[in-house]
């Protein structure tokens, strides 16, 4: 029979190697995610109802309004590298609140107008 000195050690054990296995599965994430969004962001695909309507240069300071799902409206504002939604035509405003976006795999999303402007890395 096991002491109850053992089952404890035996339990401490357990534990660090589950410490350990959550630690490395969390590097790996982190790791993963590092490469994903490694790429330098060169562009924003601007699609609406999953359809590509536009993809902007990022170098380039611009401005686009884009006609959403039934009638609705976004104005995107590209500026030094960022994107932002400066109106909208939806009630709530979440895409103007997001504010900038400015990393390959970002996206500003308006659900009423179904819109989504995400930023892609290069080729």
């Amino acid at each position: 029979m096991m002491s109850a000195e053992n089952k404890h050690i035996g339990k401490k054990k357990k534990e660090l190697v589950l410490i350990l296995v959550i630690l490395a599965v969390s590097a790996l994430l982190y790791a993963g995610t590092r490469i994903i969004f490694s790429k330098p962001p060169m562009r924003v695909e601007i699609s609406v109802d999953g359809v590509v309507i536009e993809t902007l240069d990022l170098n380039k300071d611009t401005e686009f309004t884009v006609e959403g799902w039934n009638g609705g409206t976004n104005h995107i504002v590209i500026k030094d590298g960022t994107v932002h939604v400066t109106e909208a035509s939806c009630p709530d405003k979440v895409c103007v609140n997001q504010g900038t976006i400015r990393r390959t795999g970002e996206a500003i999303i308006c659900l009423p107008n179904r819109m989504i402007a995400r930023i892609t890395g290069g080729e």
